[in-house]
């Protein structure tokens, strides 16, 4: 496992680089770091060049002061800088939950880089009323008790019953890791994701294969609202797993690594 730095909007990004073969980047979510994909990229590597970097605020790319362009256009635009930095001609990305919005921002601008895209536990929608509000209290949460509280008390709503009944040892470490993320970040985070607009257009518009993996538990990105998004690419994959919420790599990770592998291997066939 290697470790890069490389530079996007005079401040130092990281990411982990591990393996041979062509290339896949895995984007991490809300409240997550490069981490969260540890089992994944195992199963990956032997077969891939896998990239799973810290987005702009998180781990590795701390941001001190947050610019006022940040947005999930500027996530991406940070992906195509480790990109070109990277030299890669293209690549398959995955993004999950805010990593999926990524994503989502990353094939409209950037398309040339890619040969296939995916949404994990992630939508093209943008923010419903209902979320918005939702998100601005979380802000006043945040504001008021720091990130660390705020983490401890939404986390486990991202998981599945059975998860929560018989691994909730699962959820305690994600809590625990979840501690380094300063406040700022998420904030800056959340307003980012209600301002960003919805990219269905994208979905429908695109000759590239598109992989949908979806909790049938999930609240956060609820199966009903997603599932029309997979009949508007030409070629899309769906794989829902059961028994899973919102987070598919710790909840059913032999299932979403599969998933993962026998997309990237129709796709570089």
């Amino acid at each position: 496992m290697e470790t890069l730095s490389f530079e996007f909007d005079k401040r130092q990004m990281g990411c982990k680089k591990t393996g041979t073969g062509p290339v896949v980047i895995l984007l991490h979510g809300f409240g997550e770091d490069h981490h969260i994909f540890s089992s994944t990229v195992a199963a990956l590597e032997k077969n891939y060049t896998v990239y799973t970097p810290d987005l702009p605020g998180t781990g590795m790319s701390f941001i001190q002061r947050f610019p006022s362009n940040f947005s999930i256009e500027y996530l991406a635009d940070s992906i195509a800088a480790l990109i070109q930095h990277e030299k890669i001609d293209n690549c398959i990305m995955l993004g999950h939950s805010m990593g999926g919005y990524t994503t989502m921002a990353f094939a409209k601008k950037y398309p040339q880089y890619l040969k296939g895209f995916g949404l994990i536990h992630s939508t093209a929608l943008p923010d419903t009323p209902i979320k918005i509000e939702n998100r601005l209290r979380g802000i006043s949460f945040i504001e008021k008790m720091g990130a660390a509280k705020f983490l401890e008390t939404t986390i486990p709503n991202l998981f599945g019953t059975y998860t929560k009944e018989n691994q909730y040892q699962l959820i305690d470490a994600f809590i625990e890791k979840s501690a380094a993320h300063s406040a700022d970040a998420l904030i800056a985070y959340y307003h980012a994701m209600i301002q960003r607009p919805g990219l269905t257009s994208v979905l429908e518009n695109t000759q590239l294969p598109v992989l949908f993996i979806l909790g049938a538990e999930d609240i956060a990105v609820a199966l009903d609202d997603t599932l029309p998004q997979t009949k508007m690419p030409n070629t899309a994959y769906l794989y829902v797993l059961e028994n899973c919420g919102h987070m598919g790599m710790l909840e059913q990770p032999n299932l979403f690594n599969n998933a993962i592998l026998d997309f990237l291997d129709k796709v570089n066939a």
